[in-house]
């Protein structure tokens, strides 16, 4: 290797070090070899989508998306770069097919004849992010294809002729570069891939941007603050948690929205357990729960004092069994469950008694709880026992109570 080269070399790998990020370029440790990363920059309201064609993918659609996966180069430098030859390189990419990738190899060769006998690498990775969708002719909606899964057609590359469109086929694999490389298993896996990666790209951005909280008004980065999705509103993670923490102490669980005025957005429960201490959300989780059993029709609570538990209703019938204290009642009148009989009330004489205690019992109020709860299950145990008097026999083996249907 000539000096000339060499020093041509590191110059340009430092170069390329001091302007990317590590995720955009990296070197190896020792040799000349390297990897270039290139985001390509999308236009607004991008979407992506997969053709009904395949009958297999189960996320069918179209997606809206903000970043796609890199295209990757993988380069290494010859002795005699870059006064007589071109770097070797492989490129890949999920979402690009092969033919894809072959006609961006083709400009990036068309490239270096341009500039031979001068370093080229930063000249790629630009043309790479900023004029590889223009090249291919890549225009939203964008179908997502998988090359070697029954695919024998590329819809987005397309060349305009007048009015009409006329679409290129992928001919024969003789045809492919073989640099080129899509790095993608299936359709199903490779959706997902573009949607996990699209909105951990989404969350790094929010993270390095400033914004303006509208409630202490103050100018702070992303990684500080939490916005609302629907709304897109953003607020500094120190006057949400505040706002956060008022609402669950006084029990509004379901007011835990944007606050902006008449704004109906709602924070997700992920948002609140990042914000709020421990024991406040678990306080936050349980009021919500308890919220949404309340508001399903075939859901009540045991009617023992001491459980109250959450009991799913039988289906067509009244019988509730407490999975906790396993307690069978009548959802109707909250009392032992009474088969075919007609729901009772306790005695009038028991009801006064239950209704109002002893001086002695008002005292103490663990002393009233007893006193009624005692009185309760006397009338319950009353009430079972006339109930199978009258509707039961006794199994002549085991002596537990039969219920005879009449």
């Amino acid at each position: 290797m000539s000096a000339e080269d060499r020093e041509a070399q590191e110059d340009e790998l430092l170069a390329l070090a001091s302007i990317y990020t590590e995720d955009e370029f990296r070197r190896a440790a020792d040799g000349q070899v390297g990897q270039l990363r290139a985001c390509l920059e999308l236009p607004q309201n991008f979407r992506i989508f997969v053709g009904d064609h395949d009958a297999k993918n189960a996320l069918k659609g179209d997606f809206e998306v903000f970043f796609l996966p890199p295209v990757v180069l993988t380069f290494e430098l010859p002795e005699d770069y870059p006064s007589t030859s071109a770097p070797d390189y492989a490129l890949t990419c999920k979402w690009l097919t092969p033919l894809q990738l072959t006609s961006l190899c083709k400009q990036l060769d068309y490239l270096w004849e341009e500039n031979k006998g001068g370093v080229v690498l930063f000249t790629w990775l630009q043309f790479l992010k900023e004029e590889a969708l223009q090249h291919l002719n890549i225009v939203s909606p964008f179908e997502v294809t998988v090359h070697g899964e029954g695919m024998c057609r590329q819809k987005n590359v397309v060349r305009k002729d007048g009015e009409r469109d006329t679409r290129e086929s992928i001919a024969q694999p003789g045809l492919l570069d073989e640099r080129a490389l899509q790095d993608a298993d299936s359709l199903d896996s490779l959706i997902r891939d573009i949607l996990n990666f699209d909105e951990a790209q989404q969350v790094r951005s929010f993270h390095c941007k400033l914004f303006q909280c509208n409630i202490c008004f103050l100018d702070k980065l992303g990684i500080d603050c939490t916005q609302f999705k629907l709304c897109q509103h953003v607020y500094c993670n120190e006057c949400l948690k505040a706002y956060f923490e008022v609402q669950i102490k006084e029990g509004h669980v379901h007011l835990l929205h944007c606050p902006e005025p008449k704004c109906e957005s709602v924070s997700t429960p992920a948002q609140v357990k990042q914000l709020v201490a421990e024991e406040l959300f678990s306080r936050y989780d349980r009021l919500l729960l308890q919220s949404s059993l309340d508001s399903m029709a075939d859901v009540v609570y045991c009617p023992r004092l001491n459980c109250q538990t959450p009991v799913v209703k039988e289906p067509g019938g009244t019988m509730g069994i407490c999975s906790n204290c396993r307690f069978v009642f009548c959802d109707l009148c909250k009392r032992i469950y009474h088969g075919v009989a007609s729901c009772t009330q306790p005695e009038e004489k028991e009801e006064e008694v239950d209704t109002n205690p002893s001086p002695a019992a008002d005292s103490e109020a663990l002393t009233s709880y007893s006193y009624k709860e005692g009185k309760y299950r006397q009338w319950q145990e009353k009430v079972y026992k006339q109930y199978v008097a009258t509707n039961c026999k006794m199994c002549p083996v085991c002596n537990v109570p039969i219920e005879t249907l009449t």
